[in-house]
């Protein structure tokens, strides 16, 4: 859904909004489709990539039911038009979606493990901040030596949470979550990131 031809300000704004999500950078995405929307009302087929896209922004921030909806107005928008050629794209953000509620769902729900990083948060609910710190530096040292990434992300996570600790953990974290490529680490950092009121580089790809 990203090969677009370059014919004026729409076309080159459009590229922009590409290239924000290549860059995992759903704020700018969102800010440069605001500008787009209006100049497309004339081209459906870009309005339904808009649509997409957007949705994909909103992943990225993980505001799950704006990027639900998004969704549904790009299919809409590229069956009107018959835009075939856009829907295995569709397809691929609904899955994202679809990942990104469900292990969210499910990190809500599930109950503490009894392993380090477990231990380390439930150390952090009860205000522990010694020895949550010493769990979550240890659950992240096993994770990295391990190679789990999903581990290492959410000891960081933890340690993020110390006070004090939250704009580095998060920023390791990060880089960790790119080197990953794995969209619900990224989508969980950023969501630490916007709780912690914290800026972190936009990883370019």
């Amino acid at each position: 859904m990203a090969d677009i031809r370059v014919q004026g300000e729409a076309d080159e704004l459009a590229v922009a909004m590409v290239q924000a999500l290549a860059r995992q950078d759903g704020k700018q995405a969102l800010a440069i489709g605001v500008v787009l929307a209006p100049l497309i009302n004339d081209r459906p087929t870009l309005l339904a990539r808009h649509a997409a896209w957007t949705a994909q922004a909103h992943i990225l921030r993980g505001e799950h039911k704006l990027a639900r909806t998004a969704l549904k107005q790009a299919i809409a928008l590229a069956e009107a038009c018959g835009d075939t050629d856009a829907i295995p794209g569709l397809r691929k953000v609904s899955a994202q979606i679809f990942q990104a509620m469900s292990a969210a769902a499910a990190a809500a729900s599930a109950p503490l493990p009894d392993t380090i990083l477990g231990r380390a948060i439930g150390a952090m609910d009860e205000g522990d901040h010694a020895k949550a710190t010493e769990l979550a530096i240890s659950a992240r040292q096993a994770a990295k030596a391990a190679g789990d990434f999903r581990e290492e992300v959410f000891s960081l996570l933890a340690l993020a949470r110390v006070p004090g600790r939250a704009a580095e953990a998060i920023k390791e974290a990060q880089t960790v979550a790119d080197a990953s490529s794995d969209m619900n680490l990224v989508t969980a950092v950023a969501a630490a990131a916007r709780a912690a009121g914290i800026e972190i580089p936009k990883q370019v790809f």
